[in-house]
C-alpha cells in the first residue's frame, strides 16, 4: 500500500535541510557518492534530499527502489547490471552509471510505503553492506520517516487552519450577507407594516405547533389590543362573535390542509366592545416532508364595504316592499322594519305635517321589541323649535339630545319617548313641509355620514312610494266622481229615451236601447276602476254577462287579453248585443241553450293576432234574417277598421268570429 505524497506538500518545491542532513550522513555511513531520499508520485521517484546529484526526479521503472516499494523490505544489489529487475534502468544504462545500490522503504504511521532512503555507487560492491552500515540505514529512514510525518502533520495542521480561516471568511460573508438580508427584510417588514396600517391590513404568522401568533401592530389595532408582537390562538379567538365562531377551522383542519384559508367574520373589539366585520386570508407553510408548520396570512377591517353592501341591498328590498305593498300602510310599516332593523335603533316612522294647522300626524311605523309606539296628533308647540328647523328643508341630525341647548324644553318630550338621539328627515312638496321620516334611538349616538346618507336614499324611496299611494287615492275619488257624473247622463239619456218613447206602443226599440246604454256603463265602471287605462278580455265579458244574470249559462275561455279603453267600449256594445241576441232569439231564449266564449292568440306573418269564437248550441231552428236592423250593423262593424267579423247562421246556433291584431287591441 503506497502513501499520499500530497500530504506531504508540493514535491517540486519540497526543501527540508535536516533531510539533507540525513542523506549526507547515509552517504557518510556507506561510504557512497550518492545517497537519496526519493518519495514514490505514481510512476515517478521525487527526491527531496539527496547527495551526489542534481536530479530531482527519476522514473520508478526498473530502479531499486521499485523493488525496494514492491518488496516492502530492505534490498541490496551488489550488481545492478546482473540483476534483472534493475539491469535495465535509466540510472544503470544512463550516464549516471549506477552500479551498486543499497535501499529501505519509508513506512507511514498508516504502515504504507512512502518512498525509501538509499545509497548507490559507481562500483560493484560484491560485498553489499556491513551490519553496522545496515543498523545505521534502518535507524537513518526511520528518522527521515518521522520528519517526514512531522512535516505532513505541520501541513495537515496548516491546512486545518487555512480551512478554518476560509471557513470563517465564509462565515462572516454569510454573516454579513444574513444581516444585509435581515436589514432588508426589516426594510421591506416595515414598508408592509406602513403600507397594511394605511391600507388597514394586518399581518400575522400562526405557529401551529406552539399556538403563538406573531402579528404586526395593525392586527392588534383592528382587534381592539394593546399593541404586542406576539397573541396566543385563544386571545384572537376570544375576539371572534359567539354566532361566527363555529366559522373558525379547529388546529385539525389546518394540520390535515381541509381548513379554508379565507374567512369573513365578526368580532367584538376589545376596547370598546364595537362589532367589525373582518377578512382573513392566508396560505399554509409546510415543511420538508409537506406538513403544515405555519399559517401566514393577513386580517383587514372590511366593515364599511360589508355595511354598504348590506345597505344597498336593505334599499333594494325597500325598494321591492314599497313596489308590492297592497296597502299604504303595509308598506310603510315594512319600510320603517327595514330601515330600523339594518340600523339597529329604537323606532323608524313617518309623520304627515300640516303646516298651516300646525299638526304633526304620526303614522304607524317600526318601533323594536320593548319599545312603546309613538302614534297620533301632536301640536306644533311641543317641538315647536324642531318644526321650524324642517321647515328649511335641511336633515336634522342629533347625536346626543342632552347636549343640544337650543332644543330647550323640547328635550322633555323627547325622553318622554326614550328618544336620546335621532335623525329627522324632511318631506318638502314645493317648497312647503308636508311631512318627516324619523330615526330615533334610545341611547346616544355618533350618526356616520355613511348612516346619514343611507337614511336620506330610504327616505326618498318612501317619500316617493307615499306620494304615488296618495296620487293613487286622489285620482281614486276623481275617478269615482266622473263615474258617478257618467252614472247620471246615463240615467239622464235613459230618462229622456222613456220620456220619448212614452205614446209608442212598441216598446221593444226602448228596451233594447236601455240595455245598451248598461252595457256601455259596465264598460265605463270596468275602465273607471282601472284609472280609463285598459282593462282585459276576460273581464269585460264578465262584466257584460254578470248584469244579463246569463253568466252561468257561458262558457268562457281564453289567454290574458288587454284591452285599451276605445277597444273595450266596441268590445262591451258587441258583446251586448250578441247576449241578448241569444237571450231573446238564440241559444239562451230556451233552458237547455248555452254559449261558448273562447279566444286564442296566434301568428300571422308575423304578428300576434286575435281571435274570439261565439257558439250558440241547443237552442232553436236559426234561420238567417229577412231585414238587417240596427244590432246585425252592429255586429257586422265589429271592432271597426282593427278588426273584421263574420256572422254564420247555423242550424245549430248562431256562430260570430271576430279577429283583430293583438297589439292594436291593446293600444286603442
Amino acid at each position: 500500500m503506497s502513501a499520499d505524497p500530497a500530504a506531504y506538500g508540493d514535491l517540486q518545491a519540497f526543501s527540508d535541510l535536516d533531510l539533507d542532513d540525513i542523506a549526507a550522513a547515509a552517504a557518510a555511513l556507506c561510504r557512497t557518492p550518492v545517497a537519496l531520499i526519493s518519495i514514490l508520485d505514481g510512476d515517478q521517484l521525487w527526491f527531496p534530499a539527496r547527495v551526489g546529484t542534481d536530479q530531482a526526479q527519476g522514473p520508478l521503472a526498473h530502479s531499486g527502489c521499485a523493488v525496494v516499494i514492491d518488496r516492502r523490505a530492505p534490498v541490496v544489489i551488489g550488481d545492478m547490471t546482473a540483476n534483472p529487475a534493475t539491469q535495465n534502468s535509466e540510472f544503470v544504462r544512463g550516464e549516471t552509471g549506477i552500479r551498486f545500490y543499497a535501499g529501505y522503504p519509508l513506512f507511514t504511521s498508516e504502515n504504507g510505503v512512502l518512498g525509501t532512503l538509499c545509497v548507490a555507487d559507481m562500483q560493484v560492491r560484491p560485498q553489499g553492506l556491513s551490519q553496522q552500515e545496515h543498523d545505521g540505514l534502518a535507524a537513518l529512514s526511520r528518522q527521515a520517516m518521522r520528519l517526514m510525518e512531522l512535516r505532513r502533520q505541520t501541513l495537515a495542521q496548516a491546512r486545518r487552519l487555512e480551512a478554518q480561516q476560509i471557513r470563517r471568511e465564509r462565515a462572516a460573508r454569510q454573516a454579513k450577507q444574513a444581516d444585509a438580508e435581515r436589514r432588508r427584510a426589516m426594510e421591506k417588514y416595515a414598508v408592509q407594516q406602513a403600507a397594511g396600517a394605511a391600507g388597514g391590513v394586518g399581518i400575522f404568522e400562526y405557529n401551529l405547533s406552539s399556538g403563538d401568533v406573531d402579528v404586526s401592530p395593525e392586527i392588534c389595532r383592528i382587534i381592539g389590543l394593546p399593541v404586542a408582537e406576539i397573541l396566543t390562538a385563544a386571545e384572537w379567538c376570544q375576539r371572534v362573535h359567539d354566532a361566527d365562531r363555529h366559522l373558525i377551522p379547529a388546529l385539525s383542519e389546518l394540520l390535515d390542509g381541509s381548513a379554508p384559508l379565507k374567512l369573513e367574520y365578526r368580532i367584538i373589539r376589545a376596547d370598546d366592545h364595537k362589532e367589525r366585520w373582518v377578512l382573513r386570508q392566508g396560505v399554509l407553510d409546510r415543511d420538508d416532508a409537506g406538513r403544515p408548520i405555519r399559517l401566514i396570512g393577513t386580517l383587514q377591517d372590511i366593515t364599511p364595504e360589508r355595511l354598504a353592501t348590506s345597505r344597498l341591498t336593505t334599499l333594494l328590498a325597500i325598494g321591492d316592499v314599497l313596489r308590492t305593498a297592497t296597502t299604504r300602510q303595509e308598506a310603510l310599516v315594512a319600510a320603517c322594519a327595514m330601515l330600523g332593523k339594518r340600523l339597529d335603533v329604537q323606532r323608524v316612522g313617518f309623520s304627515a305635517i300640516a303646516v298651516r294647522d300646525q299638526v304633526f300626524t304620526v303614522e304607524q311605523g317600526w318601533c323594536a321589541d320593548g319599545v312603546s309606539p309613538v302614534s297620533g296628533a301632536f301640536s306644533f308647540q311641543a317641538f315647536r323649535r324642531v318644526a321650524d328647523f324642517l321647515r328649511s328643508g335641511a336633515v336634522l341630525i342629533l347625536n346626543d339630545l342632552a347636549a343640544v341647548e337650543w332644543l330647550g324644553e323640547e328635550q322633555e318630550g323627547c325622553r318622554a319617548i326614550q328618544v336620546n338621539a335621532q335623525i329627522v328627515v324632511p318631506k318638502m312638496e314645493h317648497g312647503e313641509l308636508t311631512g318627516c321620516l324619523f330615526v330615533h334611538s334610545a341611547t346616544p349616538r355618533d350618526w356616520t355620514l355613511d348612516e346619514t346618507s343611507f337614511i336620506r336614499m330610504a327616505a326618498e324611496r318612501i317619500f316617493t312610494a307615499l306620494e304615488e299611494w296618495d296620487i293613487e287615492a286622489r285620482q281614486e275619488i276623481v275617478n269615482r266622481e266622473i263615474l258617478h257624473r257618467l252614472k247620471n247622463t246615463l240615467s239622464i239619456v235613459q230618462s229622456l229615451a222613456h220620456q220619448g218613447f212614452r205614446n209608442v206602443n212598441d216598446q221593444g226599440p226602448l228596451i233594447t236601447f236601455t240595455s245598451r246604454l248598461v252595457a256601455l256603463g259596465a264598460a265605463h265602471d270596468l275602465l273607471m276602476r282601472r284609472n280609463w287605462q285598459s282593462t282585459d278580455l276576460a273581464s269585460l265579458v264578465s262584466g257584460v254577462l254578470t248584469p244579463l244574470g246569463i253568466e252561468g249559462r257561458v262558457r268562457i275561455s281564453g289567454p290574458f287579453l288587454k284591452l285599451g279603453p276605445d277597444t273595450a267600449t266596441s268590445f262591451s256594445m258587441l258583446l251586448h248585443e250578441l247576449a241578448t241576441n241569444a237571450m231573446k232569439y238564440g241559444a239562451l231564449s230556451v233552458p237547455e241553450g248555452d254559449v261558448s266564449v273562447s279566444w286564442v292568440i296566434g301568428n300571422v306573418d308575423g304578428e300576434a293576432v286575435m281571435s274570439l269564437s261565439w257558439r250558440e248550441s241547443g237552442g232553436p231552428l236559426v234561420t238567417p234574417p229577412s231585414k238587417t236592423g240596427f244590432g246585425v250593423r252592429l255586429l257586422r262593424a265589429g271592432l271597426g277598421r282593427y278588426g273584421k267579423t263574420e256572422l254564420h247562421y247555423a242550424p245549430t246556433g248562431l256562430c260570430a268570429d271576430l279577429t283583430a291584431p293583438a297589439l292594436a287591441l291593446a293600444t286603442v
